[in-house]
């Protein structure tokens, strides 16, 4: 009985291993196949896509237009909307290009991309969103839709487990999407798109005037965001900052970071971890021997100088944003300024 008892365990043990093994090797097949359904569909260009590449388009060919020494702003389109690009290269004497396009294709590629248009010698100024600083890896499906139709390559330079979010993430409706799609086509009305950005790469059309009822409406249902909550000093974020800056000094170009503007609310000067967040963003970027210029709060302004988002500023608002750049930059001590 003891015998035969040991047997039966023997051959429990020795099924489970297998019904493992089993799990496993058919998990593995099933998730190169998936692999093979992403990358079949990559490279078609869905309309989901096409206002953001139109405008990368242009704003790389405007950034190769200029010869020389340039300024080059990097962010997401709290830049696009709002700097006056044109007031900073009369008020430096040195061309601008505002590279900021769309935050939702996420840090990675933000800053993969600016690499294309930056150049030995170069400043360049990133008043990032918030957000960036807290990157995770875990990409949304902005990122995904993107980086899948329009820049395969930046794919291969993400790492590996932001590879598999990449891949594991994507859904069935885009995959419905990238396989049916007829194509995107060129956007030349509505606010986004390239029609809408001048030769400096500016945003234009957000004026007071342009804001309709249902914008305010939305606009005065925003609430206020959780950056600092979120806040991890150890992010993935920081990492591809890191990675960046370090790029940028190895062919001498000059990086100096400046806030995001950010629609006023209470709770980020009343909230513990709001507020700590605001007050020292700047130090937290000095202490790893970057330069940081201006204080957070001195760019949050209120509703009445926002078109349509918490970040998208009205023209007169980002001439207002504009003015404290040049404030901020001429009172550092940074040498290239």
């Amino acid at each position: 009985m003891f015998a035969f008892t040991v047997f039966l365990g023997c051959y429990d043990r020795g099924y489970e291993l297998r019904f493992i093994l089993r799990f496993f090797i058919a998990f593995f097949v099933l998730f190169v196949v998936w692999i093979g359904i992403v990358f079949f569909q990559t490279g078609r260009d869905t309309r989901m896509s096409q206002w953001v590449y139109d405008v990368y388009v242009k704003k790389t060919a405007i950034a190769d237009g200029i010869k020389g020494k340039k300024l080059v702003i990097v962010a997401g389109s709290n830049a696009l909307f709002g700097c006056d690009s044109k007031m900073l290269s009369e008020a430096f004497d040195i061309p601008v290009v505002n590279y900021g396009v769309n935050a939702g294709v996420y840090l990675p590629y933000i800053l993969y991309k600016a690499r294309g248009v930056i150049n030995s010698g170069d400043i360049v100024v990133l008043p990032l969103e918030y957000s960036m600083y807290n990157y995770d890896g875990v990409p949304n499906i902005q990122m995904i839709d993107y980086i899948f139709s329009r820049d395969r390559d930046a794919f291969f330079s993400l790492s590996a487990i932001e590879q598999f979010y990449m891949v594991w993430n994507i859904t069935f409706k885009r995959l419905y999407d990238g396989y049916m799609t007829l194509g995107g086509t060129r956007v030349t009305a509505g606010l986004y798109g390239a029609h809408n950005v001048d030769r400096y790469g500016d945003q234009i059309g957000a004026t007071k005037k342009a804001k309709s009822q249902a914008i305010v409406d939305e606009l005065n249902r925003l609430k206020a965001n959780h950056f600092g909550e979120e806040y991890n000093k150890d992010s993935l974020g920081w990492k591809y900052i890191e990675k960046f800056v370090k790029w940028c000094d190895a062919r001498g170009v000059k990086t100096v970071f400046m806030p995001s503007t950010l629609l006023k609310f209470d709770s980020y000067f009343s909230e513990d971890k709001e507020r700590w967040f605001y007050e020292n963003l700047a130090n937290e970027v000095r202490k790893k021997g970057w330069v940081y210029v201006g204080n957070p709060y001195d760019y949050m302004y209120d509703i009445k100088y926002y078109f349509n988002t918490d970040f998208h500023l009205t023209d007169e608002g980002r001439k207002m944003r504009t003015k404290r750049m040049i404030f901020d930059l001429k009172s550092t001590s940074y040498p290239t300024l």
